[in-house]
């Protein structure tokens, strides 16, 4: 009962999980259903993420496979002044969106109202929508805040309505309206995210071939304007799969091995239930001889099954209650939905005592059947000769003894290749030094830092106090922070070359930079040399490319002196204006390829690092107003935490700092599948081998039970007590043996199942499998020898006296 429970508790926590992270992410059947778009540039061999106002609206009319379209844009407020006043300045998440996500969502105000769409216009009045958990956190669930005002950078938003308690979509505490100009003609700027509703039933490949229809219209009407649109194609992803990533493989994968602990456990129970019922086979006999009909003899034993099911079914689910906080906590939390809610539901209660149920069902009706189709005469010899070896009742017991081998084998060597990928994993070189350095996010708001001297003097000014303070090292700027967020690019080109056959351009990833980010990161420098002070806007362009960028542009060449011409027509992410024009940059040095982009798909972080261009913050001073910050500490980095708040505080009151974490964590993160694989694979090898030697002990035990008087017999004409033990440790081992091949054979199929989350492993590898046989031996021979002994410690005076 106890390994059945196990089984069912593992199965109710991945049940759980997956239920409330991916089948049932958003808090609507709409949510469920939403897709993210994507635009890809085909000739320019690039993609954005970002949509501008004009390339929206050729969208938003989109209904043939579409309830709608929405777009938004997320944006890091101070929350000022509110009803509650707090000591120090707050940040909140928050998001422009137009009007209709709400009515595409299936989402209705608790409290108040949405927005309506004439709030949704070009000087539409400043509203906003309050979702459930700033509510909760900030004003207390109190409904009189409907009506009053709220400051963001300052500037005042009414509060018309409180949205429902799961409605965190794109991880929003505050919406208001995006407000976007419907005469918008400039489409390369880019800084709005789509999103769409297909309608019920609809694939994503169906979703696509309509988007593809506009997508050739686009490109026909605006193409000539607008080069980069040459072979223009709309991609849709599913927003679930976007959260959480390989996660999903991960819960696929572990489904599978609970799955396969579970069928250990009730091949395990099956045996044992068989046993015990031909020990009663005498009493069958005379109950089938005495009238009882078949299906009365069966009634008795599956009560017991389903009792035994039952029981089973309620304590697994009870340990996976008391086991899911815990594994959750192995999952980083990007890899779940703010709006997803992952606990012990009802139906993975009704699952694990379904499975327990249809487990004792099956094998409790199987082991009853076994035995009244033998006849009352079979059934009624046993009741006078017991010690008479029952055939088939041994052939049925080793088949299920070989099938718990066989299963161990999958479960185990998967546990074993996940090990030595985690193993791999621990000496991948990201190109920087991640230990001791904490990072922080700091929005500047636009409305106080309109200028880039203002973005300047501030960079420079916190990055001096950081630095004086005792156990910094070194500390940096940057627009995006390693390891966090989706990558940024930017078009560029090189003068005098072609780089595609269409318009000569081509993307590469883009950071903008302070002058110590690579000595704070610990990133290697091949040649040339860093950003200094002297890298102002008031000095020549100036870039640093990485390895990949110069191998695959400027291969056999120095790099170092040639000039790229940066553009803007791709990615652009914010609304500075001197990102918006093109300009030449001189390149100055050359990095080490580092690996500092966050992936969802374990599969990218093991690709080389792609090509990169980075340019110093002094001379894109506007380029973000979203800056990370890197402190690099000579000792616990968290404990800087405080003192840089104080310093950001120092510089401007109303500042706030937000997503602090170490740059240990953010890479650690991006291991979290393969970790969450590791662990639980790891206790379900441990269990499943527990469960199949408990049950090859009992089959050698049975085995022994069984040949006592044989056993006599050959030791009363003189054979050795050594020769006992090897005659049934054989027996033993010739199942465990049937049971290796044959799991070894499943697992050649099975573990390619899992190969997106394996790494420097191949799926069938050789020296795992050879490890996890001779583990499997080793339990196995363990399990048949403590019954052989006995078995060769028996009298053989007092074997053959016995019936």
């Amino acid at each position: 009962m106890i390994t059945l429970s196990l089984g069912i508790g593992a199965s109710a926590v991945l049940f759980s999980i997956l239920d409330g992270a991916y089948i049932h992410f958003g808090q609507t059947e709409q949510a469920n259903r939403a897709i993210l778009l994507t635009q890809q540039f085909t000739r320019l061999k690039s993609e954005s993420w970002r949509f501008s106002a004009p390339e929206y609206f050729d969208i938003r009319n989109l209904h043939g496979t579409f309830d709608g379209f929405f777009a938004l844009i997320h944006f890091n407020p101070t929350l000022d002044e509110t009803i509650v006043q707090t000591e120090n300045p707050e940040r909140i998440p928050a998001i422009r969106a137009t009007a209709n996500i709400f009515e595409l969502y299936g989402i209705s105000a608790i409290h108040g109202r949405v927005v309506r769409p004439e709030e949704d216009l070009p000087g539409g009045d400043k509203v906003a929508v309050v979702t459930y958990r700033l509510w909760t956190s900030r004003f207390g669930r109190n409904p009189a805040i409907i009506g009053q005002t709220l400051r963001l950078d300052g500037v005042p938003y009414t509060i018309i309505g409180i949205t429902p308690r799961r409605f965190q979509q794109w991880g929003a505490d505050l919406l208001v309206p995006l407000q976007l100009d419907p005469a918008s003609a400039n489409r390369s700027e880019r800084t709005l995210t789509v999103a769409g509703i297909p309608k019920p039933g609809v694939t994503l490949a169906q979703a696509r071939a309509e988007l593809q229809v506009l997508a050739s219209r686009v490109e026909a009407t605006d193409g000539g304007s607008n080069p980069e649109y040459g072979g223009l194609s709309y991609v849709p992803l599913d927003i679930r799969s976007a959260v959480v990533g390989d996660l999903k493989v991960a819960l696929y994968v572990l489904l599978a091995a609970a799955a396969f602990l579970l069928l250990i456990a009730a091949t395990n129970i099956a045996s044992l239930m068989l046993t015990r019922i031909v020990s009663k086979a005498g009493d069958i006999g005379v109950r089938l001889a005495l009238g009882a009909s078949p299906l009365r003899v069966a009634r008795q034993f599956l009560a017991e099954s389903l009792l035994l099911g039952g029981v089973s079914g309620v304590l697994g689910f009870g340990l996976g209650v008391a086991a899911l906080k815990p594994v959750l906590a192995l999952i980083p939390d990007f890899y779940i939905g703010e709006e997803a809610d992952v606990h012990a539901s009802a139906s993975a209660f009704l699952v694990s005592i379904g499975v327990a149920l249809t487990l004792s069902v099956i094998f409790g009706l199987a082991a009853v059947f076994f035995v009244t189709r033998r006849g009352v005469t079979e059934n009624l010899s046993n009741r006078r000769t017991r010690s008479v070896t029952d055939r088939r009742g041994g052939r049925a017991r080793s088949v299920l003894v070989l099938s718990e081998m066989a299963l161990a084998f999958v479960v185990v060597a998967g546990a074993g290749l996940m090990a030595r990928t985690y193993r791999a994993l621990g000496s991948l070189d990201f190109g920087f030094r991640p230990d001791h350095v904490l990072t922080l996010r700091i929005a500047l708001p636009e409305a106080k830092y309109k200028a880039d001297s203002a973005v300047s003097n501030f960079s420079r000014e916190l990055l001096q106090r950081v630095r004086a303070l005792p156990g910094v090292s070194n500390a940096a700027l940057t627009s995006n922070l390693p390891m966090y967020g989706s990558v940024v690019s930017r078009d560029f080109s090189i003068p005098g070359r072609s780089l595609t056959a269409s318009a000569g351009r081509a993307s590469s990833a883009y950071r903008v930079i302070s002058s110590d980010y690579f000595s704070t990161l610990g990133t290697s420098l091949i040649e040339g040399r860093f950003f200094d002070s002297s890298d102002d806007a008031s000095n020549q362009r100036v870039a640093i490319v990485n390895e990949n960028f110069a191998h695959t542009w400027f291969p056999n060449e120095d790099v170092v002196g040639k000039q790229i011409q940066l553009h803007s027509l791709i990615a652009r992410q914010t609304a500075a204006s001197e990102d918006r024009s093109d300009e030449t940059v001189q390149i100055i040095g050359v990095v080490k390829d580092a690996r500092q982009v966050a992936v969802r798909e374990m599969r990218d972080l093991y690709l080389p690092p792609s090509p990169e261009i980075f340019v110093p913050l002094y001379q894109h001073a506007g380029a973000t107003l979203d800056l990370g910050l890197l402190v690099r500490t000579a000792s616990d980095p968290t404990t800087a935490t405080d003192p840089v708040r104080r310093q950001v505080r120092a510089i401007d009151a109303g500042q706030p700092v937000y997503d602090v974490q170490t740059l240990q964590e953010l890479t650690d993160n991006a291991l979290g599948p393969a970790r969450l694989a590791l662990v639980l694979l790891g206790i379900f090898a441990g269990i499943a081998l527990l469960i199949a030697s408990v049950g090859l002990y009992a089959i050698v035990a049975y085995a022994v039970s069984q040949r006592r008087q044989e056993i006599g017999i050959r030791m009363a004409l003189g054979a050795r007590r050594e020769d006992v033990l090897r005659l049934m440790i054989r027996q033993g081992m010739i199942w465990a043996g049937s049971g290796l091949a044959l799991g070894l054979v499943a697992s050649l199929a099975l573990t390619r199942l899992m190969s997106a989350l394996l790494y420097g492993v191949r799926p069938n590898d050789a020296a795992t499998f050879f490890a996890v046989s001779i583990v499997l031996v080793s339990v196995a021979l363990l399990a048949s020898y403590v019954p052989a002994r006995k078995a060769a410690e028996v009298d053989p005076m007092v074997a053959l006296r016995a019936e």
